[in-house]
């Protein structure tokens, strides 16, 4: 796909295209649904990074959490918008139209849970170390950044291979690892080819 990930534009000329986009499940994450049933998280506040059409920050809103979406698209805003419309009363979702990047100069230290699905892989690869950066910044001391890396292993992108080591170089010097492994719940296309991370804020 041609174009500047960096702009607000190339994403939304993506979602304005008839067909969802390939990251668009439909659906919460089945590795996401697996954590929340088996572990139970004590519910707290929880930043959603380009959360699309919202189906992940839904998810967690209707577990009790406080979910925040942010995407840097309007059009999947206002679709994650319309679908939040159909949560009963007492869930608490938000959807916020940001760059990520800037939300540790008014977010920092607001959040108890960052999730990570597909955001990593969209952004410059120049961007890698910052975005781990900003995820720390925004969690509470001891929060927790949860979710999928997705290790493909092609060339080019978006979305932009991310290995194991990838992960490490970069989150390791700001979290504890709890937890870096192949998913067993993954979608059938990417079997074999999502990181299930628990990685804590130190």
């Amino acid at each position: 796909m041609a174009g500047d990930v960096n702009t607000p534009q190339y994403w939304d000329s993506i979602y304005a295209k008839p067909d969802n986009p390939g990251w668009v499940l439909g659906h919460p994450a089945p590795p996401l649904v697996q954590w929340l049933d088996l572990q139970r998280p004590i519910p707290g506040r929880v930043a959603v990074l380009g959360c699309g059409y919202g189906d992940d920050a839904l998810l967690f809103a209707q577990r009790g959490f406080n979910a925040v979406g942010y995407d840097f698209s309007e059009r999947a805003i206002a679709g994650a918008k319309t679908r939040a419309a159909s949560l009963p009363a007492w869930a608490k979702a938000e959807f916020v139209c940001a760059d990520f990047f800037d939300l540790p100069r008014t977010q920092a230290k607001s959040f108890d849970y960052v999730y990570e699905y597909t955001s990593f892989v969209a952004i410059d690869l120049a961007r890698r170390a910052e975005y781990a950066r900003m995820t720390h910044a925004l969690l509470r001391l001891g929060g927790m950044l949860v979710g999928c890396f997705y290790n493909h292993g092609r060339a080019g992108g978006p979305p932009f291979d991310t290995t194991r080591e990838d992960v490490l170089r970069y989150f390791t010097p700001l979290f504890d690892i709890r937890k870096l492994e192949v998913s067993a719940h993954s979608i059938e296309r990417r079997k074999g080819h999502e990181l299930w991370a628990e990685l804590v804020k130190i």
